[in-house]
């Protein structure tokens, strides 16, 4: 995920969400790995920055494919993506997804993070 200065919304997690992915995908082969832990830093609907202790494929060398799995203001949501850059991060990494979603699933992907920011909100206030 390239930082695009026309992208709109990016929202960037005060703790990070911590999520599951799957690789689905390695160039042309099909694969069904397990399920991986992995904070999200940021999102917006273009994709995410991510962060954790597995090492995946270099971007630059095979085309890695993913589904993240994302739980924002209480719904769940299974997204598809290309990771598109690495970064080494201390003893962890740093990538970013690009998702392959519709421009229809973009804005719900919007709306539902605008749901959850409110969510967090409320739920401060309520604390």
């Amino acid at each position: 995920m390239q930082y695009r200065r026309e992208e709109s919304f990016r929202y960037e997690f005060s703790e990070p969400l911590k999520s599951t992915f799957k690789i689905i995908r390695i160039s042309d082969a099909n694969v069904e790995s397990k399920e991986g832990e992995m904070y999200i830093l940021d999102i917006s609907a273009g994709g995410v920055k991510m962060n954790t202790h597995l090492e995946l494929p270099d971007p630059n060398k095979a085309k890695v494919e993913v589904e993240v799995e994302l739980q924002l203001a209480e719904k769940n949501l299974d997204v598809q993506g290309e990771i598109v850059w690495k970064k080494p991060f201390g003893r962890s990494y740093h990538y970013g997804i690009d998702f392959s979603i519709t421009e229809t699933e973009s804005q719900e992907l919007i709306k539902i993070l605008k749901g959850h920011i409110k969510y967090i909100q409320t739920k401060k206030e309520h604390e």
